[in-house]
């Protein structure tokens, strides 16, 4: 009976909590990430205070640095898709022109005739061209929405940090005995390392990523190759889904760019084998068991996160997890959920 009343309880906290995300999106997600991001550079704001800056100048100069760091990273990529979209109709002349040679080829080995052969493939790749197109300006849109919108999330993050103590301070008060308080300052403490260690070792393999995909793409001369870079190492912060993508990528624009197979096999032996070292070297090197959490827990977080917030949560969600598996490892109530996220 008590074992159902807990479990009553824990799911109820749970419904509550998700809810709450679900319908207070639009607060929450750029508060999140302004959370986070202030978690991150929150050393090199202790750093500026130990060096005669005051609080405020502090968290001024850390926020610039950063809205300086992600305008010129945004600036580039957005560029790159912006040159991409320019010459995509001579893409499409180079692709039809391929598909034509092919169809000659094909029309040989199956016995139809090259017209009816042209005329099925012509409906087929003229819908194909409109999808491409209609999404590609989609998502352009929807990159410079989001960018304005990302302009709220410094305000967050300058906040959060000039206001840092005040809330850590508040949430320790929440608790009346000693021991509470010791409790809660050392859950926040360990949130803070987490959080830290995960984003910025996170940074430091998408960088890694990002320079053997740009120096391999250079190399074999795929077009768009910093683009492509760009968006695979990107890709690389949803876990296990995003590794996979950033892969098949360059691999999808091999086959539509090269014409020699054996080279379009040796090139993807290469993206394969920088896969592998990225997550088999790199990953275990740099992040190591920094979240601690069961590969269940974040297959759940990311499904969960992407369900609520779209791609934003399927970001999110993980290190969100990770709060709250410390947050359970700190709270006898909770203790068997964190049990049950570790791993």
């Amino acid at each position: 009976m008590d074992f159902l009343k807990r479990a009553n309880h824990l799911l109820f906290f749970l419904l509550v909590i998700l809810l709450v995300m679900y319908y207070a999106s639009t607060l929450l997600i750029p508060l999140t990430f302004g959370l986070f991001l202030a978690m991150l550079i929150v050393p090199f704001t202790s750093f500026l205070e130990k060096h005669k800056c005051n609080t405020l100048l502090a968290s001024f100069i850390s926020t610039l640095s950063l809205f300086i760091l992600l305008g010129i990273l945004s600036f580039i990529f957005i560029y790159q898709i912006i040159l991409f979209a320019d010459q995509l109709p001579g893409i499409r002349d180079e692709i039809q022109s391929g598909i034509a040679s092919a169809q000659q080829q094909i029309a040989a080995a199956s016995g139809l005739s090259l017209e009816e052969l042209h005329n099925i493939i012509e409906r087929q790749t003229s819908n194909l061209w409109v999808t491409i197109e209609s999404r590609l300006a989609t998502f352009i849109g929807g990159v410079l929405y989001f960018a304005l919108r990302f302009l709220l999330v410094f305000v967050y993050v300058f906040l959060i940090l000039l206001y840092r103590e005040k809330f850590i301070n508040f949430m320790i008060e929440l608790y009346s005995s000693e021991q509470k308080k010791k409790n809660a300052r050392d859950a926040l403490q360990k949130i803070g390392n987490v959080v830290h260690q995960y984003l910025w070792g996170r940074i430091q393999v998408m960088f890694l990523l990002a320079v053997m995909y740009i120096v391999t793409f250079l190399i074999f001369g795929l077009p768009f190759a910093v683009l492509v870079a760009l968006f695979g190492a990107l890709l690389t912060i949803i876990p296990y889904i995003g590794p996979l993508l950033s892969g098949v990528l360059p691999i999808a624009f091999a086959f539509v760019f090269f014409e020699d197979l054996q080279f379009i096999l040796f090139f993807t032996a290469i993206v394969v084998l920088i896969q592998l070292i990225e997550s088999y070297v790199f990953e275990p090197l740099i992040m190591g068991r920094e979240l601690e959490l069961n590969a269940l827990t974040v297959i759940i977080a990311i499904i969960v996160g992407g369900i609520i917030w779209g791609i934003a949560g399927m970001i999110l969600f993980v290190p969100i997890f990770a709060t709250l598996k410390i947050i359970s490892n700190h709270h006898s109530d909770l203790k068997p959920l964190g049990s049950l996220m570790s791993r």
